[in-house]
């Protein structure tokens, strides 16, 4: 009796596993019917096969003798990505209603990397590569030519797309998690950007730049503490790679830290010490933190650099004239009779003075700069130069 029994389950789990891969056979005949379909331009009748196709290859994918089945993993990916692509398409198709065009090309993807894990004997790996270098090709032009656009939505998912294409055939692409990560910066697909990015991050592919946008995609969801990390590791990694600590002074400005901020400003001067813009934004930390010395040594070093840099020129000015505006403001609210009255206001337009070159060299480089002028027009007003104050009030009218 027990042999008989052992028997009969030996038959029925011979007829079952059977079954199951005569499933994974007609999914592939009605993926290959639905493939000549859309060559000869059939829609309706493509639709059906590949809805064929999902049918059979469903039910071996969640039968245990199959499930391990290299061919039918295959077969599920290439008909989930196409199907999906379909839906992407055509969305108002009544007979693909119901289905998730992303979720299919996700459950598409990780069915081919699935085939290529669970094919020990790599009897499948050729084609599942050929199928994904296939699309990558295909994608990554699209995407490049998207991007060359400004259609930043398309190049996104053609980029990335073409990029993970070429992670299940064993190609790393970094350009295309770059570009691709660029593209969803562009239209603030902040996750989308992070993963590309930190894609780019870990294969090591342009760190800067990399780190740095990764850093401000994780600050856009809110991530702070993980973008300041990205940033950090990425230092500690490539200490001497200057768009690194550029990125990380951003992120320490963005966030209101004008010491961490100061910090990486040093040792970014160090790496370029004659760099004109890391310089003068140094002066400008060195001003929020009321270092006002430190400022102005910066602001003097921007102008060796560069003489014409009409911001240093304006800041230097603004540092004298707001220390001149307060001793003036002080002297005011003393009694007139006070000699310390008479010290502070004069040693304010002494202040004022200072300011004067460089506002007005400021303004000459800057004509229509108003605040600039508005700046010029009170210092002319405080010394007692009214033809200059009139003058410089109408430039300012006609502006406005």
């Amino acid at each position: 009796m027990k042999q008989l029994v052992y028997t009969i389950g030996l038959v029925l789990i011979t007829g079952v596993s059977f079954a199951q891969k005569k499933n994974v056979q007609n999914a592939s005949i009605y993926y290959k019917d639905a493939r000549e379909a859309m060559q000869n331009q059939k829609m309706e009748q493509a639709v059906n096969d590949y809805k064929d196709a999902k049918g059979y290859i469903d039910g071996a994918s969640e039968h245990p003798e199959t499930q391990n089945d290299p061919k039918m993993y295959m077969y599920k990916g290439k008909i989930y990505l196409e199907m999906g692509a379909l839906v992407a398409m055509d969305s108002t198709n009544e007979d693909l209603a119901g289905l998730d065009g992303q979720q299919m090309a996700e459950d598409g993807m990780a069915a081919l990397k699935k085939s290529k894990e669970v094919d020990t004997k790599e009897r499948y790996v050729d084609d599942v590569n050929a199928y994904c270098l296939m699309y990558r090709a295909q994608a990554s032009a699209m995407g490049i030519i998207a991007y060359e656009k400004g259609e930043y939505e398309m190049a996104m998912g053609g980029l990335l797309g073409a990029a993970e294409f070429g992670d299940i055939a064993g190609v790393k692409d970094s350009n295309f998690y770059f570009y691709g990560g660029s593209a969803a910066l562009q239209i603030e697909k902040w996750e989308v950007a992070a993963d590309a990015f930190q894609s780019c991050v870990d294969l090591g592919f342009n760190l800067g730049a990399s780190a740095g946008y990764l850093s401000t995609a994780l600050s856009k969801q809110g991530k702070t503490e993980e973008a300041e990390k990205v940033l950090q590791d990425a230092v500690k990694k490539a200490p001497e790679n200057l768009d690194i600590l550029i990125a990380m002074i951003n992120f320490y400005i963005d966030t209101d830290r004008s010491a961490d901020a100061e910090k990486a400003l040093k040792a970014a001067i160090v790496l370029d010490p004659d760099n004109t813009a890391l310089v003068y934004t140094s002066g400008n930390i060195y001003e929020q933190m009321d270092k006002i010395e430190e400022a102005k040594a910066a602001y003097n070093r921007t102008l060796e650099l560069d003489p014409n840099h009409t911001n240093a020129k304006f800041s230097m000015g603004g540092i004298y004239f707001n220390k001149g505006a307060d001793l003036y403001n002080e002297g005011n609210k003393l009694p007139p009779s006070d000699p310390k009255a008479t010290q502070m206001i004069e040693e304010s337009k002494e202040l004022f003075k200072k300011a004067l070159p460089y506002l007005e060299d400021a303004a000459e480089a800057e004509p229509k700069d108003v605040v600039i002028l508005e700046s010029l027009k009170a210092v002319y007003g405080k010394l007692g130069m009214v033809e200059e104050f009139k003058a410089t009030k109408a430039r300012i009218a006609e502006l406005n």
